[in-house]
């Protein structure tokens, strides 16, 4: 078994790329990259395992009858603690379809596909960063680290700076982040670092790869039983993978939304 993370734009048609994060045993990340779904699900098929988790950067779940809401009930959560999430119906069936498509080419080895989000990954570890408590994900102990400023807490914009140097500085942020040895990804190539010499539109590419190893971090801390991993939502309504503390969890309850950890899988 092992983890593969995917950000991938919501339309098909889309010439944007799609950016593969790869979690073998030891934690240790390669990151991969194709044109269009075509070439992913070749690289997906490549690399599936026996009961491998595939995550997803796109709504699965629950886009069927948003013709007035247009937010899923785990949407509108998040967007209320300030993790901007965007419409699901935007994403139409695209998610459904992708995730058929996986379990179809990889038919034989119970391949999981399911949805996470990198923005709220990305807000959650930020946040612990900033206090100081990075070094609680691993203790093995479920706690309290967020708290009611989380909500108006916003890390730096890797992905809609207009300005390139400070898109190149926020950059470099995530990658700080991504490689921080408290958090323990071990990647094999060593994972690009931003540089003055990348391009905006390599910028974006770039994004797209860190976008995959925010997913694969929450899929190595499902992997681990870590107490902050969970599933936030249900299958029907729709559900997605993140990091979350006891204050986040209750917050995200007190929303009617379901969170789950132990066992969640198990009829996936």
């Amino acid at each position: 078994m092992n983890v593969i993370s995917i950000d991938l734009p919501w339309n098909r048609d889309s010439k944007a790329g799609r950016a593969l994060a790869i979690v073998n045993r030891g934690r240790k990340v390669e990151i991969k990259t194709a044109e269009d779904d075509d070439e992913l699900s070749r690289l997906v098929r490549h690399h599936v395992e026996q009961e491998s988790i595939i995550f997803l950067d796109i709504p699965i779940e629950g886009c069927d009858h948003l013709e007035v809401e247009k937010f899923r009930l785990v949407d509108k959560a998040l967007n209320q603690l300030g993790i901007s999430a965007f419409p699901a119906s935007r994403a139409e069936g695209r998610g459904k379809w992708l995730k058929k498509e996986i379990q179809d080419i990889n038919r034989g080895k119970k391949t999981i596909v399911q949805e996470m989000y990198p923005y709220a990954i990305y807000k959650f570890l930020a946040y612990l960063k900033k206090y100081g408590l990075l070094p609680r994900l691993i203790t093995g102990k479920f706690d309290t680290l967020c708290e009611d400023g989380f909500r108006g807490f916003w890390p730096p914009r890797y992905k809609r700076e207009n300005s390139k140097d400070k898109r190149l500085e926020n950059m470099k942020y995530l990658y700080s982040l991504l490689t921080d040895p408290k958090i323990g990804l071990k990647f094999s190539p060593p994972l690009d670092d931003p540089d003055s010499s990348y391009t905006l539109a390599q910028l974006r590419g770039l994004a797209d790869k860190y976008d995959a190893c925010l997913g694969a971090i929450v899929g190595i801390f499902w992997t681990e039983r870590n107490p902050y991993a969970w599933i936030a939502g249900d299958p029907k309504s729709g559900e997605m993978f993140l990091l979350a503390d006891k204050w986040l969890k209750e917050q995200l309850e007190e929303k009617r939304v379901q969170m789950r950890r132990e066992n969640a899988l198990r009829n996936c």
